[in-house]
């Protein structure tokens, strides 16, 4: 890899690179001192960041997809949950950032809640409790927010709360979880493992990154779930995966109306067919994707060579008779959603060459379907069609490797791969993506290792009054670089970002 450890981001914003700096820039940016601070702030910048809808599955390395329990990648490249995923984030976050949490299951309700040890301002220090997919917490007698236990024993803390509290943002009345969360007994106090994951960009010389603030094309996005026999889709979000939570409420007054400003310009309307939100606008999470031409970039890009010369960005066998053999390996912190590849390869008659794609470090793989394997161009692609056909797919992966593979009985030969452009889709949760606000910007780009001739470039991409701008950060070895923007607005729904991009040169 020519940069290795590679991320970005803008001070104003909390970081996306762990759970434990994503709170820790909260705390920061909200300017929390103590414990009940810190809390209070996470719950706000929490639900402002994570959307609710359907809960992400992964391949579980047994030959299907199971349900993801990693925090960071259901936070950074899902951005999705129900209650217990958005409660299993929330404790990862606090605790990776210094403070006492855990998630409570409310076992015959099956709901979950997560919970925070502070002292409050009444001097006694207990448990408080959060319900961040509902939206909202409750006050106990002394005004502090109220523990499970607190509410299990006197359910007229939920059913007629204390003035104080956040609207509950459900879609509906009848979902709005106020009388469905009130019978609290029998709870369960779940000790999570607490990973200390981090995002980190691996690149190579060439490889193009961006992080678009717009959906995914429906048949490309990533699925929603692990489809049973003859079930090929969720019905109840037809063009992928999407929040549902709209601006105006059931009861038909505006919700949320301090997070509007940051959602507004990224709220698209859906095809919902049960009732959740009618069809209105609401998040969804972003399209991104890597771009590479590694011929150009010769064998120095390949992580396993065999019989091959590169030759003016070109690929030819070594020699007749010889099995040819180039491998590239791809890494992503966030789930990979489709694979492209365009390709050209001329040659003669009875040559051959092909695709191949492991998700095992080369214990495995399998081909890739093209339409011959005599030399020919063109372009093909693996993703969520492969996925729902019980084919092998890149759909879910954070790593692969991609094989080519070519031979001639020519005694001169001609074959030749003289361009191939691959593209890997991924899911990313738009929210967290370090977008520019009003005001100040301190735009960061940082590399744990870079190698000599080799340049990092960060570009925010973005319009002001349909004018569109750019602001940028280099770096040219391993550390980190800054560059301040400043920008002369008053709310942040008049920046629309469009892009951010990461490019190793």
């Amino acid at each position: 890899m020519s940069a290795k450890g590679a991320w970005l981001g803008n001070v104003a914003w909390p970081s996306n690179k762990s759970c434990g700096q994503f709170a820790k820039d909260v705390f920061c940016l909200a300017g929390a001192r103590t414990d009940k601070q810190k809390a209070l702030a996470f719950f706000t910048w929490f639900s402002r960041c994570m959307m609710r809808g359907p809960n992400l599955m992964i391949p579980d390395g047994c030959g299907s997809y199971s349900r993801c329990y990693e925090p960071l990648t259901t936070m950074s490249s899902w951005g999705f949950g129900e209650c217990t995923f958005w409660g299993w984030v929330a404790a990862a976050c606090l605790v990776e950032a210094g403070l006492k949490a855990r998630r409570v299951v409310v076992e015959n309700q099956g709901h979950t809640y997560y919970e925070v040890w502070y002292k409050g301002d009444d001097g006694v220090e207990q448990w408080h409790s959060f319900d961040p997919f509902i939206g909202w917490y409750v006050l106990n007698e002394s005004g502090e927010v109220a523990s499970v236990e607190q509410m299990a024993k006197n359910p007229q803390l939920i059913q007629n709360p204390f003035p104080g509290h956040p609207d509950p943002m459900g879609h509906h009345p009848e979902r709005s979880g106020i009388g469905h969360r009130s019978a609290l007994r029998d709870q369960l106090i779940i000790d999570q493992p607490i990973r200390f994951d981090e995002n980190n960009w691996d690149l190579h010389k060439g490889m193009q990154v961006t992080h678009k603030f717009f959906p995914e094309a429906a048949d490309r996005s990533l699925f929603t779930k692990s489809a049973g026999m003859g079930d090929t889709s969720d019905e109840r979000h037809p063009d992928g995966a999407h929040c549902d939570i709209a601006e105006i409420s059931g009861f038909g007054y505006r919700q949320q109306a301090a997070n509007i400003p940051y959602w507004k310009n990224y709220m698209w309307p859906t095809r919902e067919a049960w009732h959740l939100n009618e069809g209105r606008p609401v998040r969804w999470n972003g399209a991104g994707a890597v771009h590479w031409k590694p011929l150009l970039q010769g064998a120095d890009v390949a992580c396993d060579t065999r019989n091959a010369k590169f030759e003016n960005g070109r690929l030819v066998p070594a020699g007749q008779h010889t099995f040819t053999e180039v491998w590239y390996h791809i890494k992503l912190p966030y789930l990979a959603s489709w694979l492209y590849l365009d390709f050209d390869v001329v040659g003669a008659g009875n040559d051959y060459w092909g695709l191949s794609v492991s998700g095992d470090n080369r214990r495995s793989w399998w081909p890739l379907p093209l339409k011959s394997h005599a030399p020919h161009w063109g372009a093909i692609q693996n993703g969520q069609a492969d996925w729902k056909a019980r084919q092998p797919s890149v759909c879910g992966l954070k790593e692969f490797w991609l094989r080519i593979d070519m031979a001639s009985h020519n005694p001169n030969p001609t074959l030749a791969v003289q361009n191939l452009q691959i593209g890997v889709g991924f899911a990313h949760n738009m929210y967290l993506q370090p977008r520019l606000v009003p005001g100040e910007n301190k735009l960061w780009l940082e590399a744990k290792e870079l190698a000599a001739n080799n340049k990092l470039q960060a570009e925010w991409i973005y319009q002001i009054n349909e004018q569109e701008k750019r602001s940028g950060v280099g770096l040219s070895k391993a550390g980190r670089a800054e560059e301040t923007v400043t920008l002369d607005v008053d709310c942040p729904s008049k920046i629309l970002m469009t892009g951010v991009r990461l490019s190793c040169l």
